[in-house]
Parts: structure tokens; C-alpha cells; sequence
């Protein structure tokens, strides 16, 4: 019996094990998204930070996927 080890998170990156999406592709079309409008000569803030929390949510996701909890690479 198969069982899922992963940890839940509730931003819904690693909700289950059927049709999860691949967070290294969406972590790349997240930050081509955020230097495309960080070269803007209008800068729009609120998109950009909009575009760091998902990045941050994504990144923690894969991280959590792995393993891997917080930024301290030796936990």
C-alpha cells in the first residue's frame, strides 16, 4: 500500500498525489513573470510583491516536498 509522506501545505502546491503540478516549472514562469515586470519603467508593487509570495510559497512548497523545512540547509 502506497502511502504519502509529504507534508501538507496549505497554499496548495502539495495538496495530493494525483495531477500535482511541477513546482520547478512554475517557480520558473513565477520569476521570468518577476523580472518581466521588474524591467517595467512603471514599476507595480503590489503585483510584484504579489509575485514574491508566490514565489516564496512555491519555493517552501518543494522544499517541504523534499524534506527540507526552513532555510537552514542543515536541518
Amino acid at each position: 500500500m502506497h502511502s504519502n509522506t509529504s507534508p501538507t501545505v496549505h497554499n496548495g502546491y502539495v495538496a495530493s498525489d494525483a495531477g500535482q503540478p511541477d513546482m520547478q516549472a512554475e517557480y520558473a514562469r513565477l520569476r521570468e513573470e518577476l523580472e518581466r515586470l521588474l524591467t517595467d519603467p512603471v514599476k507595480d508593487f503590489e503585483k510584484i510583491d504579489a509575485l514574491v509570495d508566490q514565489l516564496e510559497r512555491v519555493q517552501l512548497a518543494f522544499k517541504a516536498q523534499h524534506g527540507v523545512m526552513g532555510n537552514n540547509p542543515n536541518e
